[in-house]
């Protein structure tokens, strides 16, 4: 055998151990990345159920101890910690841990009861909450014919419960129980308002143990502990895995030594990919808390460090008329005076005050300091101010002056005090700038608007919005020609109101349009039953609701002939934002036999062109106009003005707020064909 033939083997041999390593190479390196990504991923997901059921917990403190918080994150938490568990289990099976994944159906069952506890428990809760809402408030309408006895033992009911409530402790329940037992034979079971209160304080008594105990079995880390078993077991095997890893590298050791050098290249390139994820992660993270466009933290950054600060001083900066500058520059001199801003801000705020700058809205940016010795708060406003009204802000050799409003707070919650400040500057055009202030009512207001939604919503599921009727009069003849419907809202002592004050929450809320149906279907009905005519308030809102507008057809279908009764009254003093859609809707209404009036017509600045553009037949002059006329000659002057365009134009005309008999004798005067108002008759809920 020749010495070529044996190098020719020895080559081929060397090729072929060569060849062989090389394929363990790529083995090894396709297993331990899958070993390393798989296990990554399931420690992730690990990690993210810890977090899911302790956020879950918290959440479930958070509505058990805070009033008015609601269950949205809760539930939406719920399903995300359902969601998580389910697609932990599929990936547990997907890379074969069978065993483990049967373990995991366990957690599953613990999670499930607990998940079934958390319904139980809001259902309970929430009648606690109501219960303690209720009580809490009654405290400031006990009747005054009740003993001081009674009263003096309801606060101390009222009291411990509070108390049990916050504190979790159900020994409070028996003293509460006995007060209970106390109060029944002191309070008037026919009163309703104490009749309720005994309720509401029964209702605590049966449902807080129960409350505390699902709460303690919400709170309960049976499944954490099931979770970290089921870790430590999957930690277990993926040791046992690392191990059988450890062999095969020493056999690729053993089989050919060069083969550790490319073993120790791809770990080294393994490690290299970790630390460019890590590096990765923090570029995500920091992202994650800055404003693209100004580079300043954006509002996650604010609501995480304003958790830091013991002493908030807080500005919010806000650019009048940022709008303008979109609309009429376009939307690239609007981001350049955005960064401009941000840029103004950080170099003009003092750097002793140690502030962070943050962008929390479109045009609006934040400033907030920890106050280590008092900042005088005019003083920094009216830097700020001066600085903008003294550096124009040029883009592509356009100079726009910019001025900006600020509201400044040191009352938590800051974002929501300091905007509400804002508002207050916004409303006033003298003022450039103000230091909230409770007497503003900021959360007196957020009181009031839940009260009244509450209220509503009430109201309208129980049908107690009412029609009132008050009759118009033909200054002619003085006999009744028809009646405005008004609604009423009837509270549960049965004393009606005007819907007036809650309206603003009804569109806050989505409830304007049941006011309107309801309003509608009784008064149809009423007039279906006594066949005499009625006007009706639209506003622009009922104009662009596709479905009240569809509720008018049904109602025309169903009281058959009361087309011809009716009188839709348009608010003149709305905006009428889509004429287009006011023109369809009253040639529609026309159609079916109404007639159109102009509600409201002389108030704010009144459009003329609204009576030759529109197809009505009677503009109601507004009352404002109408009460001045006796002591006021530009009113007299207005009046006389529409009624001459009224006639010219064959429109008949309503006087609103006729309230005496000098204001009546005006109103003849002037020719106005109708009227109404409290000097004739208040409204009545009958016709």
């Amino acid at each position: 055998m020749s010495k070529h033939t044996v190098s020719y083997k020895k080559a081929l041999l060397i090729f072929v151990i060569m060849f062989v390593a090389i394929g363990f190479l790529l083995f090894y390196r396709t297993y331990i990345s899958h070993y390393f990504t798989k296990k990554s991923v399931i420690y992730h997901h690990f990690h993210k159920l810890y977090e899911d059921e302790i956020d879950l917990n918290y959440q479930t403190l958070k509505v058990s101890f805070f009033l008015y918080s609601n269950y949205d994150n809760l539930t939406q938490l719920q399903e995300s910690v359902k969601n998580d568990a389910t697609a932990m289990q599929g990936l547990l099976r997907r890379h074969g841990y069978v065993q483990l994944a049967r373990h995991f159906a366990k957690y599953l069952e613990c999670l499930h009861k607990k998940l079934d506890t958390i319904e139980r428990f809001k259902t309970v809760n929430a009648a606690l909450k109501t219960s303690t809402l209720y009580l809490a408030a009654a405290l400031d309408e006990l009747p005054k014919t009740l003993s001081p006895h009674a009263k003096r033992l309801i606060t101390e009911t009222v009291s411990e419960i509070l108390v049990a409530k916050n504190a979790l402790d159900p020994s409070f329940t028996d003293e509460i129980a006995k007060n209970y037992a106390k109060l029944r034979s002191l309070l008037d079971p026919k009163d309703p308002h104490q009749k309720l209160l005994l309720a509401h304080i029964q209702t605590f008594v049966h449902e807080f143990p129960k409350y505390k105990k699902l709460l303690d079995a919400v709170l309960s880390l049976h499944s954490l502990r099931e979770l970290h078993d089921i870790e430590r077991d999957f930690e277990s095997l993926t040791d046992k895995e690392a191990a059988r890893i450890d062999r095969f590298f020493m056999l690729l050791i053993l089989f050919y030594v060069a083969a550790a050098l490319l073993i120790v290249y791809f770990l080294f390139k393994l490690d290299k990919e970790n630390a460019r994820l890590h590096k990765l992660q923090g570029q995500l993270a920091q992202n994650a808390i800055t404003d693209d466009l100004t580079h300043l933290c954006n509002r996650r950054a604010y609501k995480m460090d304003v958790r830091k600060v013991s002493k908030p001083f807080f500005a919010l900066v806000n650019i009048n008329g940022f709008k303008h500058y979109n609309d009429f520059y376009g939307n690239r001199m609007g981001d350049h005076i955005l960064r401009q801003t941000a840029a103004l801000l950080q170099k003009i705020v003092s750097s002793k005050y140690r502030a962070k700058f943050y962008r929390v809205g479109g045009d609006d940016f934040g400033i907030l300091i920890d106050e280590r010795y008092p900042i005088d708060a005019k003083h920094f406003a009216q830097e700020i101010i001066e600085a903008f009204e003294n550096n124009p802000i040029t883009f592509k050799s356009i100079e726009v002056s910019v001025s900006v409003s600020v509201g400044i707070s040191r009352k938590r919650p800051l974002l929501e005090t300091a905007d509400m400040a804002l508002k207050y500057v916004k409303q006033n055009p003298t003022l450039h700038y103000f230091l909230y202030d409770d007497r503003l009512g900021f959360f007196q207001q957020i009181k009031t608007n839940i009260n009244r939604s509450k209220i509503l919503k009430q109201a309208i599921d129980e049908e107690r919005i009412e029609p009132y009727f008050q009759p118009i009069i033909d200054n002619a003849t003085g006999k009744i020609v028809k009646y405005e419907v008004l609604a009423r809202l009837q509270r549960k002592d049965g004393s009606f109101e005007s819907i007036y004050p809650y309206l603003e929450v009804a569109k806050e809320i989505k409830l304007y349009r049941y006011i309107t149906m309801q309003v509608v279907q009784k008064s149809f009905a009423k007039i279906y039953e006594h066949r005499k005519p009625i006007s009706l308030n639209i506003s622009m809102k009922d104009i662009e609701d596709a479905q009240v507008l569809k509720f008018f057809g049904q109602m025309f279908t169903r009281y058959e002939g009361v087309a011809q009764l009716i009188t839709f009254e348009i608010l003149e003093s709305e905006a009428i934002s889509d004429y287009e859609s006011v023109k369809d809707f009253i040639s529609i209404v026309r159609s079916q036999g109404c007639s159109i009036a102009l509600d409201d017509f002389g108030s704010g600045y009144s459009n003329f062109a609204h009576i030759l553009n529109l197809a009505i037949d009677y503009i109601k002059i507004d009352g404002s106009l109408i009460q001045s006329l006796p002591t006021d000659a530009n009113a007299r002057l207005i009046v006389r003005a529409i009624v001459r365009l009224a006639k010219e134009a064959g429109l008949k005309t309503v006087a609103e707020f006729v309230d005496s008999h000098k204001v009546f004798e005006e109103v003849k005067r002037l020719g106005i064909d109708y009227s109404q108002g409290y000097f004739f008759a208040p409204p009545a809920p009958n016709i």
